[in-house]
């Protein structure tokens, strides 16, 4: 059995972890201590943990005010609230103004699965990434949460940062470094190439196990966590050695990776390519594991979408 953990909790442990080390780290709440995971930082740190109600765009006035102050608040939040309701606020109090502060949207994606579509956050990235100088970054396994959450500490600007809230296998070892602005070729594959983040690249690699069973498909993988900004290199370099790339992220399939992946390819090499997310519709509600099935992004749906374009592949090119 897998060692596994909640993104959440590997968040608040490096956030703890920087604020031994740094005595300008805060930590910011809406109301959400307990779901941010960031009780012992309270405990630990009460002169530097805030804790808000329910009003998300002035606490992002709040943190630019901070950070222009010379703090560096990492503020915490349900992602639809802190990225949709507050968007105005990030992109005029902290983006504007260079602040260095970190917002990180918890519950990411589908998490909030029983909600609804008010509390899915399929749009966030597209929205992030649209914002000049904002740093996007969507963790694959705990200690990538817990590098990058690091690594946007030590980086002079704004930054967001997307949390699940399901409990994910640990896919690197501790030692493994991780820069911003840099991707993880996990494997080469000339058939076709995944290119993805978060838990998508778990399942990606439980659906790639289903398919070595039956095929003898070369299909590689790279994780992609960084969405802005993007690995360039990487991307270029791999493209040139595969029929085409599958894009799968949990969020909508408009303007998020794959929005960006394909931006980017489509001006340098523009090569065949597919975007496996939430169809440009509202989710549904109800189980998660439900959910990332019935839009394909379970480890089953994943393996069926590769063989299709695999065949539309070898059919059409």
């Amino acid at each position: 059995m897998q060692d596994m953990m909640d993104p959440r909790k590997a968040f608040a442990k490096e956030v703890i972890g920087l604020a031994r080390e740094n005595n300008n780290i805060l930590a910011v709440s809406a109301d959400s201590a307990g779901s941010a995971h960031l009780e012992e930082f309270r405990e630990l740190f009460p002169e530097r943990y805030f804790e808000f109600g329910l009003m998300e765009p002035s606490i992002i006035g709040f943190c630019a005010g901070l950070a222009l102050s010379g703090k560096i608040p990492f503020f915490c939040a349900i992602t639809p609230f802190i990225t949709m309701r507050a968007f105005e606020q990030v992109r005029n109090d902290l983006v504007y103004t260079f602040a260095n502060a970190k917002i990180v949207g918890r519950n990411s994606g589908l998490t909030n699965d029983r909600f609804g579509p008010t509390h899915h956050s399929l749009e966030d990235v597209a929205l992030m990434r649209t914002l000049p100088g904002m740093v996007v970054i969507v963790p694959s396994d705990p200690y990538q949460v817990r590098g990058y959450v690091r690594e946007a500490a030590g980086h002079k600007g704004p930054c967001y940062i997307r949390l699940g809230s399901v409990k994910t296998p640990f896919l690197y070892s501790l030692s493994e470094e991780f820069k911003i602005g840099e991707g993880k070729l996990w494997r080469e594959g000339k058939d076709v190439t995944v290119v993805t983040s978060g838990i998508t690249l778990w399942y990606t690699l439980e659906a790639l196990k289903m398919i070595e069973k039956e095929s003898s498909l070369e299909v590689g993988i790279i994780d992609m966590p960084c969405v802005k900004p993007l690995d360039e290199k990487l991307l270029l370099e791999t493209s040139k050695h595969t029929a085409g790339m599958l894009v799968i992220e949990e969020h909508s399939s408009v303007g998020g990776l794959g929005g960006a992946v394909s931006e980017f390819l489509s001006q340098v090499n523009p090569i065949p390519l597919k975007i496996l997310g939430v169809p440009d519709v509202f989710a549904l509600s109800g189980p998660y594991d439900e959910l990332m099935d019935k839009y394909n992004l379970s480890p089953r749906g994943i393996c069926s979408t590769l063989r299709s374009f695999v065949k539309e592949l070898k059919e059409k090119f």
